[in-house]
Order: C-alpha cells, then sequence, then structure tokens
C-alpha cells in the first residue's frame, strides 16, 4: 500500500513539474497562436484556443505515459546515467531522503488544494443557480424571470446552465427585443461557456498575468461573439441587435462608465458581428489550417520537449 501511494506522489509530482514547465512554454507562444487565429471565425478561434490551453496537462499526460516506457523512451531522452545505469530504465525519481519526500509531498498537498477549490467552486455554482431558481417567478418559457427593476440577462450555471432574465427587462422590452436575448443567453447554456470558461482558468493559472488576462478576454470575447451571430441570425437584424447590446451593455453593471467607453465597447461588439456575419457568408477568407498545425506542432514540440528534459529533470529535482 505504501509504495503504490509513493508511485502516485511521484507521478503526481512529475505531471505537476511537467505542466508547470510547458504551461510557460505555452504563454510565452501564445502571441503566434494569435497570428494563427487572425483569420479565423470566432468559433474556430474558441475551439482552438481552449485546445491550446489544454496542451499543458495532456502533454504531461503524455510525456509520463512514454516515460514508463523506457524502450519507447530512451531514444527521445538526453543521454545521462542514474547511478550505475546507463541503459533505459523507468523514471525513477527518489523519495528516499528528507527533500525528496518534502517535495512529492507539498506537490500533492498543492494538487489536493486546487481539487478541493475546483469542487468548491462547483458546488458553490449550482447552489447558486438553485438560489435564483427558487427566488424566480414559476414559468413555461425557457428561462426563469426573477423579480428586479434593473435591466439584467445572463446565463448560470456549469454542468446544466439556466437562463434568468429580470423582470424589468421583460417589461421594457418587446417581443422581437425578448427573442434576441434569449436567443444570445441560450447559446450560453447550450454552448455551455460558463464551463468551458472556468476549465480555461484552471488549466491557464499558472501563465503569466498578463497573458493569462489576455487568453481568457479573447476566449470570453470568442463566447459573446458567437451568441451575438446566432441571435442576429434568427432575426435578421443586425441593427436591432445592436440596439439591444448598447442597451444591455448600459444595464449590466457599466451605467458608471464613461459614455464614450460604452459606445467604444458597442462599435467594436458590432464590428466583430458584421465579420462574423461576413465569414459566415463565405465572402472572407477564412484559414483552416493555420490554426490546426500550430496546435499540432505546439502539442508535439511540447510532448517532446517534456519527455526529452523531463526524464533527468525529474529526477534531478527529486533528490
Amino acid at each position: 500500500m505504501t509504495n503504490t501511494l509513493t508511485v502516485i506522489g511521484n507521478y503526481l509530482f512529475g505531471w505537476t513539474v511537467i505542466s508547470l514547465a510547458v504551461s510557460w512554454c505555452l504563454a510565452l507562444g501564445y502571441p503566434l497562436m494569435l497570428r494563427s487565429l487572425a483569420e479565423s471565425s470566432a468559433e474556430r478561434a474558441s475551439f482552438f484556443t481552449l485546445i491550446y490551453s489544454l496542451l499543458a496537462p495532456l502533454s504531461a499526460v503524455f510525456a509520463l505515459i512514454i516515460l514508463s516506457l523506457p524502450e519507447l523512451a530512451f531514444p527521445f531522452i538526453s543521454e545521462h546515467c542514474h547511478d550505475a545505469i546507463c541503459s533505459p530504465h523507468t523514471l525513477h525519481m527518489t523519495t528516499d531522503t528528507v527533500e525528496g519526500v518534502l517535495a512529492v509531498f507539498v506537490v500533492v498537498l498543492m494538487l489536493s488544494g486546487f481539487v478541493v477549490l475546483m469542487a468548491r467552486q462547483l458546488h458553490r455554482s449550482r447552489r447558486h443557480v438553485k438560489t435564483l431558481s427558487s427566488l424566480s417567478e414559476p414559468s413555461s418559457a425557457s428561462y426563469l424571470v426573477v423579480e428586479s427593476p434593473h435591466h439584467m440577462a445572463w446565463c448560470a450555471g456549469f454542468l446544466t446552465p439556466q437562463v434568468f432574465l429580470s423582470s424589468g427587462l421583460v417589461d421594457v422590452m418587446d417581443a422581437r427585443q425578448l427573442r434576441l436575448i434569449l436567443a444570445h443567453e441560450q447559446t450560453h447554456a447550450f454552448r455551455r461557456d460558463n464551463l468551458r470558461k472556468w476549465v480555461l482558468q484552471w488549466v491557464t493559472i499558472a501563465w503569466p498575468r498578463g497573458r493569462k488576462q489576455r487568453i481568457r478576454q479573447n476566449f470570453s470575447n470568442y463566447s459573446e461573439h458567437i451568441c451575438d451571430l446566432v441571435a442576429a441570425r434568427c432575426e435578421k437584424g443586425v441593427t436591432e441587435l445592436a440596439q439591444v447590446i448598447e442597451t444591455l451593455a448600459t444595464c449590466n453593471g457599466d451605467a458608471s462608465k464613461p459614455m464614450n467607453s460604452l459606445d467604444h465597447h458597442r462599435q467594436q461588439r458590432i464590428a466583430a458581428l458584421q465579420r462574423e456575419l461576413y465569414l459566415q457568408q463565405g465572402e472572407g477568407k477564412q484559414s483552416y489550417v493555420n490554426p490546426a498545425a500550430f496546435v499540432a506542432c505546439s502539442w508535439l514540440i511540447a510532448t517532446m520537449s517534456a519527455i526529452h528534459f523531463g526524464h533527468p529533470l525529474l529526477e534531478c529535482l527529486s533528490r
């Protein structure tokens, strides 16, 4: 039993070290990733951005699997000897020393803490949705109405998202405007955008602050552009949608912002929507090769580098 726990601890230690190293490298390469997405639609940009963010933990898993097969891994490992063994051997991280045991213990403790925090977030989200549902008016529609004089529309929940509208918003919007708003929010729910953002938040937690904020904001923008496009195509009215966007931007906690800031945000969102419609109609040029090729090359380089440098690095850190 003790031996099994030691092996698990060793591999958790290895996975964490490799994931952190690969995460930093991917963060440095994110500007190049953005260049490959320059001609892509928001849908493709969102998909490949999420895949790119997941490369670090996935590469670490593949690297550890290959490192467990010495005959397969040895051609990719930098030359080194482990004690008197200079031939292919399995990954061996020392836990006989106080330093080795402490390093493994700290990493396992950190991972356990992260798992607990993630579970708490999921639980709090589920409890939040239940509370909102209990405070909402019963409705046969695909949304729930929360009693509030403010103009609000949002999608809440990770695994089973629900759309909520405030009674103040329902009272002032006409039927067409409500359809546009619901199309936007229900697209968020259908795509489970909250869950996607939550996953991206955790897999980029080790990124430098600037790059971390950039990829999260870009991913959020892609999600909004996708939902705007669905709403616009449902009602065939870009101008009307622009008016709804302006109303929601003013009423969703942004009223305190300067008017020129709100107008700039609205103009950016309208321009993005027009671009998406242009691409969807087949009139614009989309790059179907660059993002996929870049992500595939990044994954291959990350995995091979993790195998080549990870073996001696992990053995060195555990001594």
